[in-house]
């Protein structure tokens, strides 16, 4: 049966894996409804076994096969397209939402809450109910929230880790700006590699690490100018640049004025 994007069916399932091989555009939603079932990948390994009454969560576009883990087993199958519950296609909520879920590469299984949500969603559009479509996609979209939500989860301590890398090495850039540091003396403040460091900076500051502190010298510099009575080679010396002609160059570059000329506009 397939309504506004949503086909539901039900299969009873054998343990012959040779015939049950499925790859669709389609994301899918499947409960044990009867039975224990087998979830395997496209190379013939074992993903997991859902007991009756789980579920699990297939991708679209992921080759996959759904047997019965012992002699039968009956599947209650949910397919959609992620557009149904995101329609606005192209939109930033879309972008936001959908791309994670298109991107899983391999099954996922549910929570007992999201797999009764499942069920529920299979059996109100087997049954056709007036508003079906509608009560379906919200059930839908609320595995599909619960779904995001462990991914997010699940990279967090990963993107805890890279904050702190990243935050102990903008900390060192701070603390030391005035000195003669490099590239692998801002990597080791965060005990990664140059190439990390690079790929830190670049991935969440869009710039890399030696410019992050060139421009960190210039508002500091901006800050004596405004503030002190220093001269310009005096500023120069005192926020790590290596001659005041390299100073005054750098910062007309960034802020398309000489030091002086700032100087006098920040009277």
């Amino acid at each position: 049966m397939r309504d506004s994007g949503i086909k539901v069916f039900s299969r009873e399932l054998g343990t012959d894996i040779g015939s049950s091989w499925d790859f669709s555009d389609d994301a899918e939603l499947i409960y044990a409804a009867e039975g224990s079932l087998r979830i395997i990948a496209s190379d013939g390994f074992q993903i997991f076994t859902l007991r009756e009454g789980e579920g699990v969560f297939i991708p679209p576009r992921a080759i996959s096969s759904v047997i019965a883990a012992d002699m039968r087993a009956v599947s209650h199958h949910v397919a959609f397209d992620v557009s149904i519950v995101w329609n606005d296609i192209g939109s930033a909520v879309y972008r936001k939402y959908s791309e994670p879920l298109l991107s899983i590469p391999s099954p996922l299984s549910l929570s007992p809450q999201s797999a009764a949500k499942v069920d529920e969603a299979y059996r109100i559009m087997a049954e056709g109910a007036y508003c079906a479509e509608l009560e379906a996609r919200n059930l839908i979209s609320a595995v599909l929230i619960a779904i995001l939500r462990e991914i997010q989860d699940r990279q967090m301590p990963e993107k805890a880790l890279q904050n702190d890398r990243l935050l102990r090495m903008i900390t060192f850039i701070k603390e030391h700006f005035q000195e003669d540091i490099t590239l692998t003396m801002i990597a080791a403040a965060g005990n990664v590699s140059d190439r990390e460091c690079l790929r830190s900076f670049q991935k969440s500051l869009r710039t890399s690490p030696v410019q992050y502190l060139i421009s960190y010298r210039i508002a500091e510099g901006m800050k004596l100018l405004r503030n002190t009575t220093l001269s310009v080679s005096e500023i120069a010396y005192a926020v790590g640049f290596g001659s005041p002609s390299h100073f005054s160059r750098t910062f007309r570059d960034l802020q398309g004025m000489s030091p002086s000329d700032f100087r006098k506009g920040s009277l």
